[in-house]
């Protein structure tokens, strides 16, 4: 990852938009000229300093984060082979999703000047990733300085290593857990309360409101197209897992029929198979087992109680979006109902539910779309693309249209949003087992609390039901 000229931003007077645009699983856009091209990447040609758009770099930059599984040439796998695992194992189990987070926060701390606005967008899994990263700087905040005082480096070997320590030592050191809940988890919430705040005074990324200490900055507006539940496929993921095991079981199984002819074939295969298992076992430990660092009023027997192994199953438990966010928008798909791809939706406070601000832009909106999980968040050919026309419009005026809104270039962008528009079956002859997807419904008014957007009247009005 590179980041040029991003400390000389700073001569910049006024403040700007940091834009991070993170995709869906295998979606890396830009590769192909007549591509099938999300809504993600669709924003980011458009909003991004470039020869081809017309948006000023003092006024708005963007970082493209690939899709979990899209692992491309001259990326972190230089060998072919691997990187193919990589994403194989990506796609399937939620491998990478620390990395694509850590990348995504690396890229605001590196761009990032005092007053800017960070917009946040992304989908499915990356709307996964999105939200994540709202919640890494919910606790951390942006970094201003090094801990001894010293200006903040900001070369990409530094940036990352810092983006790595809040994301895996802060933010995953347990899940978004309910604050209801009570017993060992709350303790962990708490503890992972105090770990910010020490990371926060450490690098300067406090501020104080009404003697209220917090972190300095917060997404001024969240984007997300139909954000899943949980990272993986069951089965592929399952799959994969024991493959990995019967394998090594396989090389040890190989040396013992080995080892009586070919002695150093033999045991050349059993020290094979005794350091995969190490490599696995220690691959494990370092990525889910956690312990605070030392931290105030925390001594042996405490930090000692903290040891604990976080969840290896990705899941995003933490669906209430927090107060200090500005803006926040959510396209739901309505048609959607395969397993893997149950949605994850937003509970809002009271501060933001329903409220406007002085210009009538509604804080927050959770919205269903017509069509499956890609007609919302994109990821067809042109010619197919109607309905996803109708979600990206819809969030991209959200975005825009707020104070210090989205800047985008027009002239990149032509869209075609139609409520009669092909709507895609990805079961057909498939073997994703099917899931069923509720609409949330309000237990004492029985109503959505989530509303449908005109163009599914429309298209129920039509009585259109195709699908390809």
């Amino acid at each position: 990852m590179d980041w040029p000229l991003a400390h000389f931003w700073g001569w910049c007077a006024m403040p700007k938009n940091i834009v991070i645009f993170s995709d869906g699983t295998g979606q890396a856009g830009g590769i192909n000229f007549d591509e099938a091209r999300t809504n993600v990447y669709k924003l980011y040609r458009v909003c991004r300093v470039g020869p081809d758009t017309k948006v000023e770099p003092s006024e708005q930059v963007a970082f493209y984060d690939a899709g979990l599984g899209s692992a491309s040439d001259g990326g972190h796998f230089k060998i072919g082979w691997m990187r193919w695992l990589y994403n194989l194992a990506s796609m399937a189990t939620g491998l990478g999703i620390t990395r694509n987070i850590v990348d995504c926060y690396a890229a605001i701390i590196a761009l990032y000047e005092e007053g800017d606005r960070v917009f946040l967008i992304g989908f499915s899994r990356g709307a996964y990733t999105i939200r994540s990263v709202a919640g890494v700087m919910t606790y951390c905040g942006v970094p201003r300085h090094m801990p001894d005082g010293s200006p903040l480096r900001r070369d990409p070997k530094s940036v990352h290593k810092l983006a790595e320590h809040a994301v895996k030592d802060v933010y995953q050191f347990c899940p978004s857990y309910s604050r209801k809940i009570l017993g060992y988890r709350q303790f962990l919430l708490e503890t992972r309360d105090a770990i910010a705040a020490q990371f926060r005074q450490q690098y300067g990324s406090s501020s104080t409101i009404n003697g209220a200490e917090r972190a300095n900055v917060f997404p001024y507006f969240i984007g997300v197209f139909d954000t899943v539940a949980a990272l993986g496929h069951k089965y592929l993921g399952t799959a994969l897992v024991t493959s990995g095991i019967a394998l090594l079981i396989g090389v040890h199984w190989l040396g013992g029929f080995l080892q009586p002819v070919f002695p150093w074939a033999g045991w050349g295969a059993w020290i094979l198979s005794y350091l995969g298992v190490a490599a696995a076992l220690i691959a494990f430990l370092m990525n889910y087992l956690k312990i605070a660092p030392s931290l105030p009023g925390y001594g042996f027997l405490k930090r000692l109680r903290t040891v604990h192994f976080a969840p290896p199953k990705h899941k995003f438990y933490d669906t209430t979006l927090d107060p200090n966010v500005g803006y926040a928008k959510h396209a739901i798909s309505i048609d959607e109902n395969r397993a893997d791809f149950k949605r994850v939706g937003w509970s809002p406070t009271v501060e933001k539910q329903d409220v406007r601000d002085a210009h009538g832009n509604l804080y927050f909106e959770q919205v269903w779309f017509p069509g499956v999980h890609a007609d919302v968040g994109g990821g067809y050919l042109e010619n197919e693309a109607r309905l996803s026309d109708i979600a990206l419009n819809w969030l991209l005026a959200g975005a825009s249209l707020i104070p210090g809104g989205l800047k985008h270039d027009g002239s990149v962008l032509r869209l075609s949003p139609d409520p009669a528009g092909p709507q895609h079956n990805e079961q057909a002859g498939s073997f994703l087992k099917a899931g069923v997807r509720d609409l949330p419904i309000d237990p004492e008014t029985e109503e959505s609390r989530s509303p449908m957007h005109k163009s599914v009247y429309r298209r129920f009005r039509g009585g259109i039901g195709s699908s390809l």
